[in-house]
């Protein structure tokens, strides 16, 4: 007997071919079979008629890294239809994180991931997947392992070049990674401390990879000037390393390098898959980014730690020297001050309580506000929070994400930050409903067929997730039921703490986690790892 039989639903499998109506049964927190008619008994049969089923969304871009150790973890995610999530990236995952560098790598990491809770010890990735597997997970989680936090967990957050014996710590770390089931490895070239290191660098430290073949994620040097020769950099790392490439949140920076930019680097893209390289990319369906504020500065001035970068700004002529650069277009790093102004840049998480009025305002408008220069108002804004302030950054066209997003190689993602308190970006509570209801429904710049395949299948293609992403006897029973003209997206950059509506069901490996927009707290995911939901 059958757990479920879901009768007459718009049954999309996830290849991106057309949807058929038919019936799908689940048992065991399998499906079973999928026929025109299923007349077998079942303990529950749902009539799904005019409803879409499809695989369960999964996302390969959130930091909820130590969020899923929180008690509220997974109601917001299960809402949008995510049934499977993946965590670690940017090269931010919370482990490695030796107690010599601990206090450090947690303090740096917080705008992102936000604080690791009381009572969950861990160190490296063998122990966090110990941890996590110990937890009972509303949604299947998998991790990749961060190279900045390798490079952090060696020698803090200092700049210069590795000794001999710290590169082969570092490869140490990626190798016990791989080993202990980390799903792939995560650059984050933009961010300290990996901004360091050079080609070499980069092909010497993962040289381990190699062995394993996992994915190599990458959030590139340079989104807006310098995005071209950014992608270069990553094609030859990975053309090195003879690794899958995967570029992180493809987008282009800036009003000045929108258009001719992203069409350049679709063609670089599409250039090294037809020399026998597998690159994929993915994207967020929306012109505004979110990370930290201390991104407004050039590498030289974020060596040593927050302590040093906050000491820094309090020096007058440091604070002289570094307006001059940001006052102009730069080359050696994203300089989002030049590209898109303060009047695009917003800080969203703020923890003193004189600046709680500020949040949800751009720099440009506190600065008017205080009646200071938008420079000495920004470096003021960190000094007085030690540099832990999270931001939104308008960076971006729509048609450039349309662009990408037409792209066959293009998943969809959320990149949703779990920073403490504050307002978060929109993306944390709507991606994926928002692409039914924008690209699919209103706008037609995909179809259902295409949309979920770049919310199922494609990014479980990335990872070899076995059995995830797709609607086959066998498969796990990770599904979605809802009905497209109902879907729809709450969360605006105004007030983005809004679930998404539409979902009738929400499966978890069998288990009904959501009931017509009701989260029913089932906690049937598992902590996914190379062995256990990969190769």
């Amino acid at each position: 007997m059958y757990d479920y039989i879901l009768k007459n639903g718009y049954v999309v499998v996830g290849d991106g071919m057309k949807a058929k109506i038919a019936d799908l049964a689940i048992g065991d927190g399998k499906i079973r079979e999928i026929s025109e008619h299923i007349n077998k008994p079942a303990k529950n049969i749902l009539d799904v008629s005019g409803k879409y089923v499809t695989p369960g969304f999964i996302d390969i871009h959130r930091h909820a890294d130590v969020k899923l150790f929180a008690k509220d973890f997974g109601e917001l995610e299960v809402r949008q239809g995510l049934t499977t999530i993946i965590n670690g990236n940017c090269g931010l995952s919370v482990v490695p994180c030796p107690a010599s560098h601990k206090e450090d790598i947690h303090r740096f990491l917080k705008p992102v991931i936000g604080n690791v809770p009381s009572g969950v010890y861990f160190d490296d990735f063998s122990s966090y997947r110990r941890e996590a597997e110990l937890q009972e997970l509303p949604v299947n989680v998998g991790m990749l392992i961060g190279n900045g936090t390798i490079r952090a967990a060696v020698i803090g957050y200092q700049t210069g070049k590795l000794s001999l014996e710290e590169k082969e710590r570092a490869r140490a770390y990626l190798e016990s990674s791989l080993e202990a089931g980390a799903l792939g490895v995560s650059l984050g070239i933009v961010y300290a401390p990996e901004y360091n290191y050079d080609l070499e660098d980069f092909v010497d430290v993962l040289w381990p990879m190699r062995r394993y073949q996992v994915p190599l994620l990458t959030h590139i040097r340079g989104e807006g000037d310098t995005i071209c020769e950014a992608l270069e950099e990553v094609i030859e790392i990975a053309r090195r390393l003879e690794v899958p490439l995967h570029v992180s949140h493809l987008k282009i920076i800036g009003a000045r390098n929108w258009g001719t930019k992203s069409e350049k680097a679709l063609e670089m893209l599409t250039k090294a898959r037809a020399s026998g390289m597998e690159v994929t990319y993915d994207l967020y369906p929306y012109t505004a980014g979110s990370t930290q504020l201390i991104q407004i500065l050039p590498p030289e001035y974020l060596e040593g730690g927050l302590d040093q970068i906050t000491a820094r700004l309090q020096v007058k002529e440091e604070r002289e020297a570094l307006t001059a650069i940001l006052k102009m277009p730069s080359t050696h790093f994203e300089n989002l001050v030049s590209s898109i102004g303060w009047n695009n840049i917003y800080p969203t998480t703020m923890h003193q309580q004189q600046n709680q009025l500020f949040i949800g305002k751009s720099i440009e408008e506190i600065a008017i506000l205080q009646e200071k220069d938008p420079y000495e108002c920004a470096y003021d804004l960190l000094i007085e929070e030690n540099c832990g302030i999270s931001m939104i950054d308008y960076i971006a066209s729509e048609e450039d994400i349309i662009r990408i997003m037409k792209d066959p190689y293009s998943s969809i993602i959320s990149d949703t930050v779990y920073p403490e308190g504050g307002l978060p970006h929109p993306r944390m509570y709507g991606t994926f409903p928002r692409i039914l209801q924008n690209y699919v429904k209103e706008q037609k710049v995909l179809t259902i067929e295409e949309a979920v395949r770049k919310m199922t299948s494609l990014p479980a293609e990335v990872f070899h997730l076995s059995g995830k992403g797709m609607l086959k006897p066998g498969m796990d029973a990770d599904i979605n039921v809802f009905d497209l003209e109902k879907i729809e997206t709450k969360a605006s950059y105004r007030e983005p703490i809004h679930m998404a509506t539409g979902f009738s069901y929400v499966f978890v490996n069998g288990v009904i986690t959501v009931c017509q927009d009701q989260y029913l707290g089932s906690k049937a995911g598992i902590f996914i790892t190379r062995r256990t939901g990969g190769e």
